[in-house]
């Protein structure tokens, strides 16, 4: 039963209970209430007593009850209320939680490109800037103003290992290993004009065909150089892209620790292998090739241009004050094994007697003997010369190539100076050449003593004058005894409009003299009618 139909039920039986006297006093033998009915009364009431102090407990009990769900209503209304608050909180966290993440995921992101270029930033460095390349910088680079310092030939650049162009711009890295890549490229206007030609001919005014030169250059600083050259266009080759050099240089051996006794050797030597222009004389250094010419204060290079790329090695030293060089080559610019034909060698020491003075000697040596293979010292210039459409079809126009190429031996001496602003190189030197198939071996067919000076001037930075003497006297040509001589005269200026643009214009004139009619024909020109040419060429050229 319920404790509220038990309360009404108690309710009803009190107030029954209130009528019993009366109900008693008004029975039908109008008796009076005995003891027993009294006491049973009393019994009654008690109990009616009792149930209403239940009733009043359980009413309380129920007040009690009711005040406990309040307080649990209560408790439950601030536990919703908490709750909000925690969602509003936690869904704030997570806000912000997503934004962290996303900024974490970007910085993880950030993170791996850096780590990703530091492992392809390792080719050492020079230029370091951060980044897998300094494109940007050198691109910015190729049109700052002109210094002195960037003008001036340097002494540092003329050794074995840097007989190549300057290469600024990186390309790329891997490890400690960075890629560098240049582009040359030359454009000239000619007005030249030939004079005692047997027959008569002339030329017209008119621009030469423009070249350029595509290099790459990998190197490991201290360890490892790599170097592979291009020629996109020459003078005999103005459509055809061809391969020039291709080399390595050991600085260190790979394989052997740094404190390995071959490599401490390798601190006072370095080794050089593959197919590369040869380090005979410093006129390397200072001559026009192809499209590179920015090396050169003149147009032209001198009259008698000593300049082969052989197939070889060379070891040298990198630690003075003096420094040698000894070099093995097959004596050809290409892979050749006719039976007879013998190695070429070569050899050169130099030093600086002063800061500003070096000297340096050279010999080279090349024996095909009864093969059918040439040595070209004098006469393998890839690139071909300055000038166009002189004597002959040759790529070397204007040119002494004094030598048959059968048994060579030359020697020479060069002496380069520099001091701001005056720069000035000179060389002499001696070859002989015996023409095995043709005289019988050890005739000479060859015998020329051969020169060049020049001087250099810088009115400004950017501004310079220069001129130049070079000479070739003949004692044999063609196997023919002969007292004949050709000279060369170059007067010109050059204009750097920015460190990568430089702009040349040179007054050249060449002559033959005193040759004999029994002669013959001197490098495509009949030498008894002292032929030669003058002019001017202008030239522009760019590279980086």
């Amino acid at each position: 039963m319920k404790r509220e139909d038990r309360g009404w039920k108690l309710v009803v039986l009190a107030a029954a209970m209130a009528c019993m006297p009366v109900a008693v006093t008004w029975g039908a033998d109008a008796a009076g209430p005995t003891a027993a009915d009294y006491q049973s009364l009393q019994q009654k009431y008690k109990q009616v007593q009792q149930e209403l102090a239940n009733v009043s407990k359980d009413v309380a009990a129920i007040k009690n009850a009711q005040a406990t769900l309040k307080k649990q209503e209560a408790a439950i209304k601030q536990q919703q209320a908490e709750l909000k608050k925690q969602q509003a909180r936690l869904k704030a966290e997570q806000a912000q939680a997503t934004s962290t993440s996303q900024q974490a995921t970007e910085e993880a992101v950030k993170r791996l490109y850096n780590q990703v270029m530091a492992k392809s930033q390792k080719i050492t460095a020079t230029q370091s800037s951060g980044s897998s390349n300094n494109i940007s910088e050198t691109i910015n680079n190729l049109f700052a103003p002109p210094t002195k310092e960037h003008y001036l030939s340097s002494f540092v650049d003329e050794n074995p290992d840097h007989m190549r162009p300057d290469m600024h711009m990186q390309i790329a890295q891997y490890g400690n290993m960075k890629l560098y890549m240049g582009f040359w490229t030359v454009g000239r206007f000619q007005a030249l004009q030939l004079y005692n030609i047997h027959p008569s001919a002339g030329l017209n005014p008119n621009f030469q065909t423009p070249y350029a030169d595509l290099s790459l250059y990998a190197t490991v600083p201290h360890e490892f150089d790599m170097f592979a050259d291009f020629y996109i266009a020459t003078p005999g080759h103005p459509s055809t892209t061809y391969g020039n050099e291709g080399w390595l240089v050991f600085k260190q051996l790979p394989g052997f620790s740094p404190n390995s006794s071959i490599n401490q050797l390798m601190d006072y030597i370095n080794v050089k292998v593959g197919a590369f222009t040869i380090d005979f004389g410093d006129n390397n250094y200072h001559r026009s090739n192809n499209a590179w010419v920015q090396n050169n204060p003149l147009i032209g290079n001198p009259l008698v241009d000593p300049s082969t790329e052989e197939i070889g090695g060379e070891v040298y030293s990198v630690k003075g004050p003096v420094y040698w060089l000894f070099g093995v080559s097959n004596g050809g610019t290409t892979g050749h094994f006719n039976y007879g034909a013998g190695p070429g060698f070569h050899g050169k020491i130099w030093g600086y007697p002063t800061k500003n003075l070096r000297l340096s000697g050279s010999v080279y040596y090349a024996d095909m003997g009864d093969s059918s293979d040439v040595s070209y010292l004098f006469a393998a210039t890839r690139s071909g010369e300055p000038y166009n459409n002189l004597f002959g079809p040759t790529d070397d126009d204007g040119q002494i190539a004094p030598q048959a190429g059968r048994h060579v031996f030359a020697a020479q001496g060069d002496i380069t100076y520099e001091k701001w602003p005056w720069e000035s190189y000179s060389y002499v030197g001696w070859t002989q050449d015996s023409q095995a198939n043709q005289t019988g071996i050890g005739t000479p067919a060859e015998r020329w003593l051969y020169g060049s000076s020049n001087i250099v001037y810088h009115i400004t930075p950017a501004l310079y004058l220069a001129a130049q003497y070079s000479y070739a006297f003949a004692g044999a040509v063609n196997g023919v005894d002969t007292n004949g001589w050709v000279d060369r005269i170059q007067v010109g200026a050059g204009y750097w409009l920015t460190k990568s643009l430089l702009t040349k214009i040179e007054y050249v004139q060449e002559q033959y003299h005193s040759f004999g009619a029994n002669v013959g024909s001197v490098d495509g020109a009949v030498g008894h009618f002292n032929p030669g040419f003058n002019g001017a060429v202008m030239e522009i050229s760019f590279g980086f």
